[in-house]
């Protein structure tokens, strides 16, 4: 799963919920703690049975605006700051995520509860390691060691996973084995949620996977699978869904892909798009009810009928022009974006015509490829490099490797055989961008062709496409895009679809 950030954010949320039912048990409230009470209730219930992410949010925030506001409700206030923290930083939403798990650490440090700091300090972890902050995800972790509660069974888990997972990314393989055997083991010897089961077999799918060894990753990854096919929530379900389908299309398993893309695409629609489409509707369709209804009081007191009919044919009027404008707009951005998509791919091809043209000319007859003479094609260096960056192209057109959301310059520079320096400087002599924005070309030129591809991806959102050419998240997806098509998926689908029945 994705940096194993679902499930220590979902094991956060089941411990919270118990915390929750604990401190409600046998306390005698107030109508107004109570109502406060009832609201964090429905926000934890809607997570758990339902499974609605934005909807939760909205309940907790409901909350913490009431229990800010009352000093006699700061201990669940604690637990809501955690909770909103973790639904930001399931989203993606890291600086938010810090914002909150910051205020939840500054308040359990006021009350002395070291089991919300604990929670907290965890969180933030993760929200630095999404940022790719090691040391101070690393720094979190120590921090953990700080509460005394060194007999603590679950603050020793979160330790070792953060500690893994960092080791992990940091390639230090033999610290991050460690790690993980130790949260395994603590797992083990306690009661623990399937979720945090899920974590130590998780992250030993991505040691293997690191140090190339398939079909023990697969054992784990299965391992995985089996702890959460059973749970009721489908994120973590998704996300292994997601890595299994991952792993069965890189080693040519196209059946097994298959199962885990359809089950993977299932559980995201379910998930996170149409519940997000659904709140966000929701809650536009209620502004603009209470916006027009607004508008009519004001003019049914300061304007005659005649007038409100008057206004009403210059507004229709009036959005019939701006639609105009915005369909020939459209259309020039469309064209604009094929322009752009044609030119990259023509220049690509010229300059492998360019590089066969070259070569006999440049070719000794003792093998050299390159001179140095004032009339040579290319001097030496320039030679390697273009040589460099020729293999680095077809690389990129052959392997696609780049499909792999982890694939970044380090891999590049181990498929070209060469070094960070040399591949760089190649990549933005010839082709005018950095390795980054070089990688995300081939990315969005692949989601393009699946996008047109309505055969086969035609029932498939744009973030499931995004995610399966390499994408972490929709946001950074669309950035991607926009950047360079000049338009975002959905509307470069409508006009090329338009395009299409026109012509």
């Amino acid at each position: 799963m994705r940096d194993m950030k679902h499930i220590l954010y979902l094991s956060i949320l089941f411990v919270l919920t118990n915390m929750l039912w604990s401190c409600g048990d046998g306390v005698s409230m107030s109508e107004s703690r109570q109502r406060l009470l009832q609201g964090y209730n429905s926000a934890e219930y809607t997570i758990r049975n339902e499974g609605n992410y934005p909807k939760a949010l909205g309940l907790y925030l409901a909350f913490i605006r009431g229990a800010e506001n009352d000093s006699t409700m700061e201990d669940l206030l604690m637990m809501a700051y955690v909770s909103v923290a973790v639904i930001y930083g399931s989203f993606d939403d890291v600086e938010n995520a810090i914002v909150y798990n910051r205020r939840a650490y500054s308040l359990a440090k006021k009350l002395g509860d070291t089991r919300i700091s604990e929670l907290a300090l965890t969180n933030l972890a993760q929200s630095y390691m999404m940022k790719r902050g090691y040391d101070s995800a690393s720094r979190m972790a120590d921090s953990l060691l700080t509460l005394n509660q060194s007999e603590s069974r679950t603050l020793m888990f979160h330790y070792s996973i953060i500690k893994g997972e960092v080791a992990l990314r940091l390639d230090r393989y033999d610290e991050a084995l460690a790690h993980i055997r130790k949260a395994d083991s603590v797992v083990g010897s306690g009661d623990f949620s399937r979720y945090e089961c899920s974590a130590p077999p998780g992250l030993m799918a991505r040691y293997y996977e690191k140090i190339n060894m398939p079909d023990s990753q697969l054992v784990y990854l299965d391992r995985v699978w089996e702890l959460v096919e059973a749970d009721n929530d489908p994120q973590p379900k998704a996300e292994c869904a997601r890595w299994l389908m991952n792993y069965h299309t890189k080693h040519g398993n196209l059946a097994e892909a298959r199962k885990y893309q359809v089950e993977y695409l299932k559980l995201t629609d379910s998930l996170v798009n149409l519940q997000q489409f659904l709140s966000v509707g929701a809650n536009h369709q209620q502004s603009q009810i209470a916006l027009k209804g607004e508008e009519i009081n004001i003019l049914n007191r300061e304007a005659s009928h005649h007038k409100v009919i008057i206004a009403v044919v210059a507004s229709l009027l009036s959005l019939a022009i701006v639609f105009i404008v915005v369909i020939v707009y459209q259309k020039k951005r469309l064209d604009a974006a094929y322009r752009a998509l044609f030119e990259k791919d023509r220049r690509l091809m010229s300059m492998l015509d360019e590089q066969q043209a070259c070569e006999p000319a440049c070719d000794s007859a003792n093998g050299i490829s390159h001179t140095t003479d004032a009339g040579g094609c290319d001097t030496m260096e320039e030679g390697r490099n273009r040589d460099l960056y020729d293999r680095i192209v077809k690389l990129m057109e052959t392997t696609r490797d780049y499909l792999n959301p982890d694939f970044g310059l380090g891999n590049l520079v181990s498929m070209a055989g060469s070094n960070v320096a040399y591949v760089s400087k190649a990549v933005k002599q010839y082709s005018g961008l950095n390795v980054p924005s070089f990688i995300n070309e081939y990315r969005i030129r692949e989601a393009c062709r699946r996008i047109l591809d309505e055969a086969n991806f035609g029932n498939i959102t744009f973030a499931a496409i995004g995610e399966s050419v390499g994408f972490s998240s929709q946001v950074s997806f669309n950035r991607a895009f926009k950047k360079v098509t000049g338009l975002t998926p959905s509307l470069y689908q409508k006009m090329v679809s338009d395009k299409r029945r026109k012509n």
